[in-house]
């Protein structure tokens, strides 16, 4: 089951961040805020700097899709 990750970072344009995503490592949650932030902002890796990354449990989690997401205890495909 996937956890919750903050990553929090900056870049080399000045701009702080504070990004929840779910993944099932923490390797897989930096890899994930580096194709978010570079898609959104048109950066690449080198320009995006990751200060921390922190599990965090569910009923911590500050971001309301994060939360839904979690929420979720099966798919069912029809």
């Amino acid at each position: 089951m996937p956890k919750i990750y903050r990553i929090v970072g900056e870049t080399t344009t000045g701009m702080k961040f504070k990004i929840e995503v779910t993944a099932e490592k923490p390797y897989d949650a930096i890899e994930k805020v580096y194709s978010l932030i570079g898609s959104r902002h048109k950066l690449s890796r080198v320009q995006i700097k990751i200060r921390e990354v922190t599990a965090v449990q569910p009923e911590e989690a500050r971001s309301d899709s994060v939360k839904m997401l979690m929420a979720i205890d099966r798919v069912i495909k029809y």
